[in-house]
């Protein structure tokens, strides 16, 4: 697969934007908070050039210089690189925290996007549940949870301990059963390892990069809850993930397609991670949604 980089200018610094190539409809595929556009590498190849596909590291994550000084960053970023790359009407298929920033872009701009697809993270909860769910992910405890488990924002000096903590992380997360399989997190962990501007390096994205993106005020009219969607003007495929953490909410999922006419509800047997682990039936469903009926390619 070939894939070329384009650096984008964004707010002090520049976005890096992966670009699988292809021919018809553009689709932006938009990672979750900590991940890098690296994730979405198999998925990409998986399109097989059906689409014009592009990823994108959000502002603060992987090659991305520009930094994530609040939430709208995320889906501003996103209608950067749409304006750029002079992309028409690109759907936005995201992950977790990506998919909510896939649906706040098209609310800032409705007739700039087709629609979206979302892979968990599709805010169909209560406020209440929204709230409480803020306030755990911005909390101390969660922060140095970052540090600990992920090493966000750890530091070093030469290249042999940077390799040495990508292994060491890596090792960790191939036990993780949500990515069981996956052999490209090495990969992913040294493309987010990057330089300091202090010197030596550090690993991406800083931990208050995260609580940037996540951080929201009761009222905010980009609230990640329920309510988000009385202001969604283009459709929207939910895919209900059947081992995902947002599994609580299938049936409130459920509901509001059937009291919104612009959302859709799917489902697809995964965890929360399915661009790893069931990218090619993550592929076939962005090849559904923008009405391209080839088959994804299937790596030799």
């Amino acid at each position: 697969m070939n894939v070329t980089e384009h650096q984008i200018a964004y707010g002090t610094g520049t976005l890096t934007v992966r670009d699988y190539g292809g021919q018809g409809p553009a689709v932006i595929l938009v990672h979750a908070a900590g991940f890098c556009a690296l994730a979405w590498d198999q998925v990409g190849e998986a399109l097989g050039g059906h689409v014009r596909a592009v990823a994108l590291d959000l502002p603060g994550h992987g090659g991305s210089t520009a930094p994530m000084r609040r939430a709208s960053d995320a889906w501003k970023a996103i209608i950067a690189v749409t304006e750029v790359l002079e992309l028409t009407k690109p759907l936005l298929v995201g992950i977790s925290q990506g998919s909510h920033a896939c649906l706040a872009a098209t609310i800032e701009e409705p007739d700039t996007f087709a629609g979206v697809v979302t892979f968990g993270g599709a805010c169909v909860r209560s406020e209440e549940n929204a709230e409480d769910e803020i306030a755990f992910y911005t909390s101390p405890q969660f922060t140095e949870l970052l540090r600990q488990r992920f090493f966000f924002g750890s530091r070093g000096r030469t290249r042999k301990e940077a390799h040495a903590l990508a292994d060491h992380i890596a090792v960790r997360l191939a036990k993780d059963w949500r990515v069981i399989g996956f052999k490209g997190l090495r990969e992913e962990i040294m493309y987010s390892i990057r330089s300091h501007p202090e010197g030596g390096w550090v690993n991406l994205p800083l931990p208050q990069t995260i609580l940037a993106m996540i951080s929201f005020e009761e009222g905010d009219r980009f609230y990640p809850a329920e309510k988000l969607f009385d202001r969604v003007r283009v459709p929207v495929v939910i895919v209900q993930l059947g081992d995902g953490l947002d599994r609580e909410h299938a049936n409130r999922e459920r509901d509001l397609a059937l009291e919104n006419d612009l959302v859709t509800v799917r489902g697809l047997d995964a965890g929360d991670y399915p661009h790893y682990t069931r990218h090619h039936e993550v592929a076939s469903i962005i090849l559904e949604t923008c009405g391209v009926t080839s088959r994804p390619a299937v790596a030799s």
